[in-house]
């Protein structure tokens, strides 16, 4: 995924997605996520220590694995794919916000919207739901791939990932696959080494969802056609058996065209993780995970969900993408 910064070329992105006509998914969508006209509380700031964060043992796929399906049991959905609810009013359409686009990053134009969830189904980790302002940024429009990274590591500037599965990608020959098994300092040094940096966790979310209050990027109802997800975690039974090519989903595509922001690999931003939504601390023990990978269940790949890493993380459900400022 790593680009030079050429001239600007403006194109629109156009992704339109189609009105959720059925009742039940609209009422899906309720309950994973707060309506847009839900009222919100301000979040108590954070405070600047590593309070309330995780513990830092290391950990490989099985015990993410089981660490996401014990996160489902306590208030979350465990699969919002059988989740039978009672009828509910029909969504309106989304319609794309067509963003400029320069060497495989897209500039978002920022602006005000609720990150977090109000709903009750959402576990604690994401709340409370706080309105929050986003300046204009760029983000890469796809995770970093296999063959990005590599240049990084041939260069001499990025540590070859560390090869905890079989599963990790980058010795899976296949330069389109998106990067894995990567530690958060490895991947800080890649975007660094790219001439951007890790995006914040409300950034991420805002490309995730933009102003709208959706569950998924691409809208309320999750589907194998949008995002590489494990759809049972007693059978192992996923979308697929690995991560798929980056940007190979455009149905799942943000409101921004921003890609596979669900499923496929979870993505480290710069944050320090705290229990609660609000500003990020000053340290800590372990960095904020977003949008889940196709080692989570739909439930902890939403654009809300939250999950964490430490220092030692580097499992093949872990990858990322990169940021920058807006000059």
């Amino acid at each position: 995924m790593m680009q030079s910064m050429g001239d600007v070329r403006s194109a629109a992105v156009v992704l339109v997605t189609a009105m959720t006509t059925g009742a039940v998914l609209a009422q899906r969508a309720a309950a994973v996520t707060p309506a847009a006209s839900a009222t919100t509380t301000e979040a108590a700031p954070a405070p600047p220590s590593s309070a309330g964060a995780p513990p830092s043992p290391a950990r490989d796929e099985d015990e993410h694995v089981d660490r996401e399906d014990s996160r489902a049991s306590e208030g979350s959905v465990a699969n919002p794919y059988e989740e039978a609810l009672p009828v509910a009013h029909v969504q309106p359409a989304r319609v794309a916000i067509s963003v400029p686009q320069r060497d495989g990053m897209l500039r978002l134009p920022g602006g005000r919207f609720v990150m977090g969830s109000a709903s009750g189904w959402a576990p604690v980790n994401e709340r409370p739901a706080r309105p929050t302002t986003v300046p204009p940024f760029w983000i890469d429009r796809t995770e970093v791939t296999v063959g990005a990274y590599r240049a990084c590591v041939d260069a001499g500037a990025c540590a070859r990932p560390e090869r905890s599965s079989a599963t990790c990608t980058f010795d899976a020959d296949d330069p389109d696959l998106p990067v894995s098994c990567v530690h958060w300092r490895d991947a800080d040094g890649y975007c660094r080494f790219a001439g951007k940096r890790l995006p914040s966790e409300t950034e991420w979310e805002y490309a995730a969802r933009g102003p709208n209050a959706v569950p998924f990027p691409w809208g309320n109802t999750p589907a194998c056609t949008s995002a590489v997800v494990l759809l049972n975690v007693q059978s192992g039974k996923g979308c697929a058996p690995r991560p798929a090519r980056v940007g190979t989903h455009p149905a799942g595509a943000s409101v921004f065209g921003v890609q596979d922001m669900s499923g496929n690999v979870e993505e480290w931003t710069s944050d320090w993780y705290a229990e609660l939504v609000g500003p990020s601390p000053r340290a800590g023990v372990a960095h904020v995970l977003r949008g889940g990978g196709w080692l989570s269940t739909p439930s902890m790949s939403r654009t809300t969900s939250r999950d964490w890493g430490s220092a030692l993380e580097a499992g093949p459900n872990v990858g990322l993408r990169c940021a920058r400022d807006d000059p």
